[in-house]
């Protein structure tokens, strides 16, 4: 029998066992569990509320993560450069999230390729001078058919 996936098993979990380190003192053992589904936006602001930077871009790579909450991360003081990579790669990245994000010279690409992207700011990137962001993506890799 194969292992079930973290996300799957921290899902499957009761209620109150896998919402336990969601509150922990310790910033590690919040920050080992804030990607995994089936945590709340309220779990989740908590988490950044009590450790801050430490938790932000696992909390950001969390697929539950709401547009609001994202829109939050990105404009946290200090910024977290590795959360905003995170949530321009993020299915919930509003238009606002990802403005946000392409100040960061490494998520600049992500959100400029992100269907949410407001079409005003993509026309302006295509007079931009950073250049960097319109690299093309490496090919994929595609199996062979007999």
């Amino acid at each position: 029998m194969a292992p079930k996936s973290a996300s799957h098993s921290v899902r499957d979990l009761p209620a109150g066992i896998r919402d336990a380190p969601a509150t922990d003192p310790d910033a590690k053992a919040v920050k080992s569990i804030a990607s995994h589904p089936g945590l709340s936006e309220a779990q989740l602001r908590t988490m950044v509320d009590r450790h801050g930077v430490r938790v932000i871009a696992k909390v950001a790579a969390n697929p539950d993560a709401t547009p609001a909450l994202l829109e939050d991360l990105t404009r946290h003081e200090p910024p977290v450069r590795k959360a905003f990579r995170e949530v321009a790669r993020h299915r919930n990245a509003t238009g606002p999230a990802l403005h946000n994000c392409l100040a960061d010279k490494q998520a600049r690409p992500l959100a400029a390729r992100h269907p949410a992207l407001w079409p005003r700011v993509v026309a302006e990137l295509l007079t931009d001078t950073d250049r960097q962001w319109r690299k093309p993506r490496p090919p994929t890799r595609r199996c062979r058919l007999p």
